[in-house]
C-alpha cells in the first residue's frame, strides 16, 4: 500500500537557518511525536525507533534513516527510510524530498513530498484512510514544533 503526501509550511526564519535545522537529526527528532534515535551509524545514517497508533493497534517501528542527498546550495535534502514493526505486523519504506524556498520580505517555504510504503497486516489500514489521517496530524504537530523551535532560536 503506497501513500504520497505533499505538503508546505512556512517560518518567518531565512533559508540558511532551516537548513541547519532540518539536516540535524537530533533536533529533527524533537519534533517526530513517539520518534527516538538509537545510533548513528555514520555521518549520514541513523538508527531509530518511531511508535504510533493505526486504527486500534499500536506499533513500534526499528529501523534506519539515510540522508541520500544533502545539496545546501540547491537547498534540497532527500531521505529514505525504513522500519518494521517489533511485533511482526508490517513494515515500512520511505522517501522524502523537502526544498526550501525563500519567501519575498522574509522566511521560508518548505516543500515535502514524501511517499510511504506499507507492507504486511498494517497495509490494510491505508486503505480506510487511516494512515492518511496519522500522516496529516503528524505532519502538523512536526510542522508545529519546527515552527516554535526555530522561534526559539
Amino acid at each position: 500500500m503506497a501513500i504520497t503526501i505533499e505538503k508546505t509550511f512556512e517560518v518567518e526564519q531565512p533559508p540558511e537557518e532551516v537548513w541547519a535545522f532540518l539536516t540535524d537529526p537530533e533536533r529533527v527528532v524533537e519534533c517526530l511525536p513517539g520518534a527516538k534515535l538509537v545510533e548513528e551509524v555514520d555521518e549520514r545514517t541513523y538508527r531509530g525507533e518511531m511508535g504510533m497508533k493505526l486504527g486500534p493497534i499500536g506499533v513500534t517501528f526499528g529501523g534506519t534513516i539515510r540522508f541520500d542527498r544533502l545539496d545546501e546550495k540547491a537547498r534540497e535534502v532527500e531521505m529514505s527510510g525504513e522500519g518494521k514493526d517489533e511485533k511482526g505486523s508490517g513494515s515500512v519504506k520511505m522517501h522524502m524530498r523537502s526544498r526550501l524556498e525563500p519567501m519575498d520580505g522574509g522566511g521560508t517555504r518548505v516543500h515535502v513530498e514524501q511517499s510511504i510504503n506499507l507492507a504486511g497486516r498494517l497495509a490494510t489500514f491505508g486503505r480506510g484512510g487511516i494512515v492518511q489521517n496519522v500522516a496529516d496530524f503528524m505532519f502538523g504537530r512536526f510542522t508545529s514544533c519546527v515552527t516554535k523551535k526555530l522561534a526559539e532560536g
